[in-house]
């Protein structure tokens, strides 16, 4: 077990990569960041500088590289992640990948391979509702046995507005990847088969989704729906609700009070997903860490980000032919169990 300082780099200082090395730097024990790299040279200076002047790498493979680095964060462009993550499987060094692992299952299965091939867990992927209280709260009631074997599962995931309007290949790959591991991880099971419905921005632009529904089948035969909403005027949100033999579970609000004033009661909702998830990004990165320091991985696996993506593709074929497509995939590794 390591007793030092674990020296995260940092690939990818924008929205997400900003937060983790904040994160890092002033919300988790036992760790500081190290060195970063951007495309964006004035982005990375700026997230170097806040970090107590890390040093600002010229490209990827030099972090990686760098002696310096015990562990590294990817949170660069989703076409860059299977690259820069098998890297860092071949230089022995745990990664934290952002989600999606990678663009394709054929990119996520070379990641498997890998890994399988180095002998060891190195990768986590960013699927961080696993350490958002609401979430685990309902996985620990749903496998504790409260409501008896689950019969459904479904998930709503509400944006506030569009900062650009998405594809549903993007959607399906970038926002709904989300829910479709919190389904493979709350039921404990994979996904058999999935059906894609979906609205249109402008029906005269058929490429633009604004509402997207994904109709699913569990191995056991359970059912889901993961329901996506990219502009919804007034939040952000993510709920889950399972039914059950004997009842039915859904995940507590987002705390806030309840303002009772003028014959109205009234709640505020989260504006967007760095306020709803604050603290599930900083348990994410300390338990990273934790596990880093003792030399072994946990949280969610390379093969949960290569069965995201089989779910996924599913999903796209689906909304191309109107018709529910099958998952395919090979049996879990047993490094995987």
């Amino acid at each position: 077990m390591r007793t030092d300082i674990i020296k995260v780099g940092v690939i990818g200082t924008g929205a997400i990569g900003g937060l983790h090395a904040k994160n890092l730097m002033r919300r988790t024990r036992g760790a500081t960041v190290a060195a970063v790299m951007d495309i964006d040279q004035a982005r990375a200076n700026a997230v170097a500088a806040a970090c107590d002047g890390a040093r600002v790498c010229r490209d990827a493979g030099e972090l990686i590289a760098d002696p310096e680095v015990d562990a590294v964060l990817i949170a660069s462009t989703d076409a860059t992640h299977a690259e820069f993550t098998i890297a860092c499987i071949k230089a022995g060094k745990p990664v934290l990948c952002e989600k999606p692992l990678a663009t394709t299952v054929t990119d996520a299965e070379r990641i498997v391979n890998a890994e399988l091939a180095a002998g060891r867990r190195l990768v986590q992927v960013g699927f961080m509702r696993e350490y958002d209280h609401a979430h685990r709260d309902l996985y620990s009631l749903l496998h504790r046995g409260e409501i008896g074997a689950a019969l459904k599962f479904r998930s709503v995931h509400i944006n506030p507005r569009f900062i650009r309007e998405l594809s549903i290949e993007s959607v399906i790959t970038n926002s709904l990847i989300h829910d479709i591991h919190s389904a493979r991880w709350i039921m404990g099971e994979e996904i058999s088969s999935a059906y894609t419905q979906w609205a249109r921005v402008d029906p005269t632009r058929p490429e633009n989704a604004r509402l997207a529904d994904i109709q699913v089948q569990f191995a056991s035969g359970a059912l889901g729906s993961l329901e996506y909403n990219g502009d919804s005027g007034y939040g952000y949100e993510v709920t889950v609700e399972v039914t059950g033999e004997l009842g039915r579970l859904t995940t507590a609000d987002h705390p806030s009070p309840a303002l009772r004033r003028a014959g109205t009661v009234s709640r505020t909702i989260s504006p967007n997903w760095p306020e709803r998830f604050a603290q599930a990004y900083i348990n994410e990165v300390q338990d990273w860490i934790n596990h880093v320091a003792r030399g072994d991985a946990t949280g969610p696996s390379a093969w949960d980000g290569y069965m995201s993506l089989v779910v996924a593709e599913a999903a796209i074929r689906s909304a191309a032919t109107g018709m529910p497509q099958s998952t395919n995939a090979g049996e879990r590794p047993s490094m995987y169990q």
